[in-house]
């Protein structure tokens, strides 16, 4: 298997492939363009037989060389930075530059770690929706500061109208971009929907996130996706379970998953038993509604993966 690593740039595209003995065998500089990526693909795939290329998560910076690799059949792996980081960390020199970066990922992907991608990872109804997530945050600061003014400075209408009337635009525009990015699937609209705390827009969201649930071998993997399970450190024989998450997959479906879990918690009886249960253990608001947001991902796994409503237990 040939491994190619590629530190990804606005600009600028760096890339190394490794041999069986990590070491660097060739170095690549071209254009983040889709000529100069598709020419550079073409020459790789016609020299090697098996192939495998990555990079990290970067923005919108990878779309072009992972789309370019779907469309040639040549397996593209992503790579969380956090993965590259805590490996940078744990070299002595710790040096990075671009080849050094690359040489990573290279090392990271030879390893087994990253994901393979599809173009389901691509679809425009996740962007929209995360654009629409954005203008959601915008739109609460724009609340705290009308009401900051309400409450200190009540007599500068002007600018109370002003931010009001941008509340008005911004509220306007998130409904609008919603609309843009329905689902097509509207029975597995309506299945999601079954589940507590899981509205329309918020299945609209887990499937736009999620893309394809078949790529998920069980509902552990789901939820290591969403970076909702727990750190978990060892020395010796002694196991020491952390609380912290280690936040390896999408925020927004973290978000997601979370949002669901805290509305899901008032309105399903076993929810909110299990939320209390882990009050009672000690555990905080946050860390208690995360553990509730595992057990929503679980049901939320097996009604998409089963195609089945789900049924509230019986009380």
């Amino acid at each position: 298997m040939t491994t190619i690593g590629f530190d990804v740039g606005k600009l600028e595209l760096v890339g190394v492939r490794i041999g069986k003995d990590a070491k660097v065998r060739e170095r690549y500089y071209i254009a983040n363009q889709p000529k100069a990526i598709d020419n550079l693909l073409s020459i790789l795939g016609n020299k090697y037989k098996h192939i495998r290329i990555g990079s990290e998560a970067t923005a919108e910076y990878h779309r072009l060389l992972a789309l370019s690799c779907i469309d040639k059949n040549i397996p593209f792996c992503l790579i969380n930075p956090i993965v590259t980081k805590q490996f940078t960390r744990a070299t002595v020199r710790k040096k990075k530059t671009d080849v050094s970066d690359a040489l990573v990922i290279a090392k990271l992907i030879r390893q087994g770690e990253g994901r393979l991608v599809s173009k389901d990872d691509f679809m425009a109804s996740k962007a929209i929706l995360r654009t629409a997530n954005k203008l959601s945050s915008m739109h609460q600061a724009l609340s705290l500061i009308k009401r900051r003014f309400e409450d200190n400075y009540h007599n500068e209408t002007t600018t109370i109208k002003i931010v009001d009337h941008c509340l008005s635009v911004v509220e306007d525009s998130i409904g609008q971009i919603r609309k843009q990015a329905q689902a097509e699937d509207e029975e597995l609209l309506k299945l999601l929907c079954s589940l507590p705390g899981v509205g329309k827009i918020t299945a609209n969201a887990l499937i736009a996130e999620i893309g394809n649930i078949e790529r998920f071998k069980n509902s552990k993997s789901l939820i290591a996706y969403a970076g909702l399970d727990p750190r978990v450190r060892q020395s010796g024989k002694l196991l020491h379970h952390n609380t912290r998450l280690t936040k390896r997959g999408s925020p927004y479906l973290r978000k997601v998953l979370f949002t669901a879990a805290s509305i899901g918690l008032r309105h399903d009886k076993e929810l909110g038993d299990y939320y209390t249960k882990k009050r009672n253990e000690g555990r905080s608001y946050k860390e208690a509604v995360i553990a509730t947001a595992r057990k929503l991902t679980n049901r939320a796994y097996a009604v998409w993966r089963e195609r089945r409503v789900y049924v509230k237990t019986q009380t």
